[in-house]
């Protein structure tokens, strides 16, 4: 066998509903990404006192606790969007948004209960062999504008259950078979025409005369969870387990101060909703691909920063501590941050 190029190698991401349960990637399953493994191995090895030894002449691996990185593109449907789909929880049947021309709306939410589903993640690692990891909890994600107009950054560390050198499952042929849904994907590239649109948590829906015109946006999602050794009668890392809360920051950056506004409600503590919403081409006769991202209560918990660093027009920075509603501000969906994808996808993203 031979080594084979990152480009060249195929690498598939899959909803599993067992953990622990791998399952084969395939037709329309393939993720084209950077990834990053760390197998976390911890050494075992044993007392010398006493033994006359004068060096140590056994050691041993002990738990093996995988946790992989990924880097990728943002795509209307890439796996991107079950990746995502997996960490928050909750993503039902679409609903086809013109009959007959396939733009199907997907809705991903926060769901309180751990884990619904897991992923499979598997990639060719030569010319022969793969690498699997056959159940993996999604707990952090990240997306970054990297600039306007430009692809949007996408990030997400996963925790798995173990790694497989030589799985059955998915080997070297079988993520041969994996494909895209749309052959070659679109990715989610934002323009001069997408929108950011924020006001008032209390006010009304957010609409066109809430635009406000960013140079860059970063969100931050994670959900911290932990895999717990423990003696369980079979072989296997356990499931993960929450370690704390669901936590999210979004920033974004302004070219310009023009007046205190945002000042005012720093200074006031007015917490504000927003979306954010960028498309793609149309789909048939119907809408457009669409990727919104929906953000029902927001905080400037640190001031604005307008620092004089530069001798022209200096920018503005806003970071905002993202926190759950009461409820439902005026036409958004739930309380806690969430998603809306419009693609091409029939099915569920977790199904």
């Amino acid at each position: 066998m031979a080594s084979i190029t990152g480009a060249q190698t195929k690498a598939g991401v899959k909803i599993a509903s067992t953990w622990g349960t791998s399952v084969a990637c395939g037709a329309g399953n393939s993720f084209a990404g950077e990834i990053s493994p760390n197998f976390n191995v911890t050494e075992i090895t044993a007392r010398q006192i006493g033994s006359g030894n004068y060096m140590l002449n056994t050691a041993t691996k002990g738990t093996v606790i995988p946790t992989i990185s990924l880097t990728a593109d943002l795509g209307y449907r890439n796996n991107v969007d079950v990746l995502i789909a997996q960490m928050m929880g909750t993503s039902g049947a679409p609903s086809e948004q013109n009959a007959g021309e396939g733009d199907y709306l997907h809705q991903i939410t926060f769901n309180t209960t751990l884990n619904a589903k897991y992923v499979t993640l598997a990639y060719q690692s030569s010319s022969a062999t793969s690498i699997e990891f056959p159940t993996c909890a999604v707990q952090s994600i990240g997306i970054t504008t990297t600039s306007i107009p430009g692809y949007i950054d996408f990030t997400a560390d996963l925790v798995a259950s173990g790694a497989e050198l030589s799985s059955s499952t998915n080997t070297f042929a079988t993520l041969a078979n994996c494909t895209f849904d749309e052959g070659v994907p679109e990715l989610v590239a934002v323009d001069y025409v997408d929108n950011f649109q924020t006001n008032a948590e209390s006010g009304a829906a957010v609409g066109s005369g809430d635009q406000y015109n960013i140079t860059s946006f970063e969100l931050a999602l994670s959900r911290p969870q932990e895999v717990i050794p423990e003696i369980k009668g079979s072989a296997g890392n356990p499931a993960p387990i929450a370690t704390d809360l669901m936590d999210g920051t979004f920033n974004v950056n302004v070219k310009e101060l023009v007046d205190h506004a945002y000042y005012t409600i720093w200074s006031a503590e007015t917490a504000q909703k927003a979306e954010v919403t960028v498309q793609g081409t149309q789909i048939g006769a119907g809408d457009n691909k669409t990727f919104k991202i929906i953000l029902p209560r927001m905080l400037l918990v640190t001031e604005p920063t307008y620092a004089l660093t530069d001798q022209g027009t200096n920018t503005l920075a806003l970071n905002f501590r993202l926190l759950k509603a009461a409820a439902n501000p005026t036409g958004m969906a739930s309380t806690y941050p969430y998603f809306e994808i419009i693609n091409t996808l029939s099915t569920s993203l977790l199904a």
